[in-house]
């Protein structure tokens, strides 16, 4: 009798022990859950909810709602770099689920233009640049990549980075694992995290003009699904969000 009652205490510990283990683990996965969809938001918030990285101004939703239709304004420059200008485009207008119309070089239809310029944004040299035109409802309607030939090194990086910004990515997420930053990653193409953001601002449930602070929630939601994240840990990760915030 005595034995067995030592033995299902043994095993009684040793369930208690394992149930222990199993239920660290879950907390530990629980709270990486949580940092990592916090991560995502807050690349989300510093890259399409702020016009630049020293302003942490909160901005409403910009993003494109009509096909691009995509001209060269002086491919003779750099013939050798016109597809891969392109591609980059492209790959983000794909995930954006924005269509692609190629026109030609001149033609007055156009609204979304590279230039490929050696002099770089306003002189400086090895620039590269992409701008963003949007309309009182922040829908955008025209973007421009300017693009340095000259820049060997990296040009991939700047047919995929720059057109990021044309597309309502206007900052920066420097802490991020994105193609935008210039701090922890240089990326040359896009990024899991990069394509998940793309597909959350371009969602149908983020509208443009839609405030910061809505927005910035929305978003979170989106990303939460994205990344399989428990509810719990969406609603203790997005509801009270307010949108980008300034650095510390």
């Amino acid at each position: 009798m005595g034995a067995s009652v030592t033995l299902r205490t043994r095993i009684g510990q040793r369930v208690c022990a394992l149930v222990a283990a199993w239920l660290g683990v879950a907390a530990s996965a629980h709270g990486q859950s949580r940092a990592t969809l916090a991560d995502a938001a807050r690349a989300f918030d510093e890259s399409a909810l702020r016009s630049e990285d020293n302003n942490a101004k909160p901005m409403p939703v910009r993003k494109w709602t009509d096909p691009v239709r995509l001209a060269f304004a002086n491919p003779s420059t750099a013939p050798g770099l016109i597809e891969v200008a392109r591609q980059g485009i492209k790959t983000i207008a794909t995930e954006a689920g924005i269509p692609v119309i190629d026109v030609a070089d001149k033609d007055p239809s156009a609204n979304f233009v590279v230039v490929f310029d050696e002099n770089g944004l306003n002189g400086k040299t090895g620039y590269c640049f992409g701008s963003a035109w949007w309309n009182k409802s922040r829908v955008i309607y025209r973007g421009e990549l300017r693009l340095n030939p000259i820049r060997i090194r990296d040009f991939d990086r700047c047919a995929i980075h720059e057109p990021l910004h044309s597309f309502g990515f206007l900052s920066h997420p420097h802490a991020a694992d994105s193609v935008l930053s210039y701090v922890t990653h240089a990326q040359r193409t896009l990024t899991a995290l990069d394509r998940d953001l793309i597909r959350t601002l371009y969602d149908s449930r983020l509208t443009p003009g839609m405030a910061p602070a809505p927005a910035s929630q929305q978003a979170c939601r989106i990303l939460g699904e994205r990344l399989r994240a428990a509810a719990a840990d969406i609603a203790a990760t997005c509801d009270d969000r307010k949108g980008p915030t300034p650095a510390n």
